[in-house]
């Protein structure tokens, strides 16, 4: 074959290889996006910090076997049972004196105690403070809530902020220690969790 007629073939050759590559470059679909593993980090978390988080469900259960108790009222207390769960929680409510003496209002109440003790006996509590102890930056964070000045700033005033005297008012009325202590204490449900260990079952 002639030199010159071998080139030009080869030449078009190339041409027309070079075109129908970049053609199907062109019509190919672009790969549908991927979220870097960063980005879903965490969300995973999220769902694990999520999943371990108290829902109450078992408190609702045990504060309904009181006595006089409607599930209006434990709405108006399970804010404050929150602290018992967690630790930041609790010092956040030991930092407001306000908020630390209504704690202390909802605690005086048979029925509140009842619940503490019943939830205290439960595994999950037990793996959700050792989880919370264990969790050297929640502690720190804890540790920090203490270094802020307006705490003890907020606990000098607190003799004459009216929000403290409202729960400690309350604490005061006497239908408290001559109705509902002697209502709570006459419900068998009360004593229950001092009778739980004496069951086998309870060790399994």
């Amino acid at each position: 074959m002639n030199p010159k007629l071998r080139a030009l073939t080869l030449s078009a050759l190339l041409a027309t290889g070079a075109g129908v590559a970049l053609a199907a470059t062109a019509e190919a679909p672009a790969p549908a996006p991927t979220t870097p593993p960063a980005v879903q980090a965490p969300a995973a978390g999220a769902q694990a910090g999520a999943a371990k988080e108290n829902n109450f469900v078992l408190a609702k259960q045990y504060y309904g076997e009181c006595k006089g108790v409607s599930p209006e009222d434990f709405d108006k207390i399970v804010s404050y049972m929150k602290a018992f769960t967690d630790m930041e929680e609790m010092a956040d409510t030991v930092a407001d004196p306000a908020r630390f003496f209504q704690l202390v209002n909802v605690v005086n109440d048979p029925r509140t105690i009842h619940v503490m003790m019943k939830c205290g006996m439960e595994p999950v509590m037990w793996d959700t403070w050792v989880h919370g102890l264990s969790d050297y930056e929640k502690m720190a964070r804890v540790m920090g809530r203490f270094m802020n000045p307006n705490v003890y700033m907020a606990w000098m005033m607190a003799p004459m902020n009216q929000q403290v005297w409202q729960p400690v008012t309350a604490m005061a009325d006497p239908n408290r220690y001559l109705v509902t202590w002697p209502q709570g204490m006459m419900n068998p449900q009360f004593y229950q969790p001092f009778l739980a260990p004496m069951d086998p079952n309870w060790y399994t």
